[in-house]
């Protein structure tokens, strides 16, 4: 049966300024991915498309792609990079296999 979580993080990362990330993951990947924070990213349309294209992506490998996707999209990103956003989300991924009730999960509903 597959392990579906729902997982949000907040952090702020050597180099980076405030992360905040929202997943949907399954099976260790990203089907639906939010990243808002006090960062700087130009074309804003770049950047959407770069997170949209972490769908279908491992967690683990999230940076790596993310940085390549920045790169793809001719995005400028001050604030914000790759390792920045892995650290941010394999944190809220461990707090929400430590505690199944704690932060970093939820059942999809408010609370």
């Amino acid at each position: 049966m597959p392990k579906k979580i729902h997982v949000e993080g907040m952090g702020r990362p050597a180099g980076c300024k405030l992360i905040r990330v929202s997943a949907d993951i399954e099976d260790g990947v990203i089907r639906v991915i939010s990243i808002r924070g006090d960062f700087f990213a130009s074309p804003e349309e770049g950047f959407e498309r770069a997170e949209k294209r972490l769908s279908g992506i491992p967690a683990a490998d999230s940076g790596g792609a993310f940085d390549s996707f920045l790169k793809e999209e001719g995005v400028e990103a001050a604030g914000i990079n790759g390792g920045g956003l892995a650290e941010v989300l394999a944190e809220a991924v461990s707090a929400a296999g430590r505690d199944p009730h704690g932060p970093g999960l939820s059942s999809g509903g408010p609370r």
